[in-house]
């Protein structure tokens, strides 16, 4: 083989090498922009005065304000799916514990990088997502309070972000005493809650009921 088909040869195959790499990298970037990161920093305080039953039965402990519910809200019936795997199963009747859980979002105006220019749970708009089951979705209240202008600068409106707070208190019936706690929080620019809540539980419940690191950030990916 002389060098000029030799080096026609090595010009095909770089050509080929490349638009394996460009269509690789397609791919890769097509695949990344369907999923996204939810980032939940957990805070837990396991307060067992016996070992950690790894199996349990537990009923709803609720606020006043759910008591007269009767049927089981939004965030329990995700958080009864997240427990049961775990071992723990609702029991009304033999129940050894209580469980309450509470979640709520905010939508704050942010800066340009994202974060809040004031507190999310103090100067917000803020949809609160309650226990309360709705047919079709989750039950929300919103109101409005904030000392910014409307619109910024430049004349367009600042950029919203949102804030999410899942909290768990489970308590032993049998002494009334808080046994184990957990929460989750995470800020994003993302408005549909309902998924991200659900990946804050099962990140708030990571590692329970003893987990090893007790202030953490979990990474959960979920589909945009």
């Amino acid at each position: 083989m002389n060098q000029s088909s030799i080096l026609q040869t090595f010009q095909r195959s770089k050509r080929v090498a490349m638009s394996l790499a460009m269509v690789a990298g397609m791919l890769l970037l097509s695949a990344c922009t369907n999923v996204r990161i939810i980032e939940s920093h957990v805070q837990s305080t396991p307060q067992w005065t016996t070992p950690a039953p790894t199996k349990a039965f537990y009923r709803w402990d609720r606020l006043p304000a759910d008591a007269n519910n009767p049927q089981a809200g939004w965030a329990e019936v995700q958080l009864e799916a997240a427990l049961a795997p775990l071992g723990w199963t609702r029991n009304d009747i033999e129940a050894q514990y209580s469980v309450w859980v509470g979640v709520r979002t905010a939508e704050f105006i942010a800066d340009p990088w994202g974060r809040p220019v004031r507190s999310p749970w103090t100067n917000h708009f803020q949809v609160s997502v309650g226990t309360g089951y709705r047919p079709h979705g989750v039950g929300v209240g919103l109101g409005m309070s904030t000392g910014l202008p409307p619109f910024g600068r430049s004349g367009f409106p600042p950029p919203s972000g949102y804030a999410q707070e899942v909290s768990i208190i489970i308590r032993d019936l049998h002494t009334s005493n808080v046994v184990y706690q957990t929460k989750a929080t995470h800020e994003g620019p993302w408005a549909d809650h309902s998924p991200i809540l659900q990946a804050m539980l099962s990140a708030a419940l990571q590692g329970f009921p003893n987990p090893q690191v007790l202030k953490r950030r979990v990474d959960t990916t979920i589909s945009r």
